[in-house]
């Protein structure tokens, strides 16, 4: 029984002593400098390299989106050529000053705006 109580006090006491040094948990000694500056340097910037495969898949993307773009332009242009060429000639007429007074309108609404800032305050005086 002597010697269970004794291995008991032992252990009691190494765990003790154990906890009692442990350094894990302690603030590092920075002295009011950044620890991070310190291991990675004064520019922080990461520069992220992809993969030849993932750079390459991307390529393809974006070629595919600009195709695609580029039909759904052309297609829209077509198409607005068709809605003009199957008006009437009095139709053509009024179309075409319609886009003249929309051109005049937008002129007149961005000197205005441009009247409107610092810069432009003085030009249109």
């Amino acid at each position: 029984m002597k010697k269970f109580t004794a291995f008991l006090f032992m252990v009691f006491i190494l765990l003790f002593l154990n906890l009692s040094f442990a350094e894990a948990q302690q603030k590092p000694k920075t002295r009011g400098r950044n620890p991070e500056k310190e291991l990675f340097g004064k520019s922080r910037r990461v520069k992220v390299v992809e993969s030849r495969g993932v750079r390459k898949k991307k390529k393809e993307q974006a070629k595919k989106e600009a195709k695609i773009k580029k039909d759904y332009n052309k297609f829209v242009e077509a198409s607005r050529k068709r809605a003009y060429q199957i008006q009437s000639p009095e139709v053509k007429e009024r179309m075409k000053q319609n886009k003249k007074e929309i051109a005049v309108r937008e002129k007149e609404n961005r000197k205005k705006n441009n009247a409107s800032t610092r810069s432009g305050a003085k030009k249109y005086k």
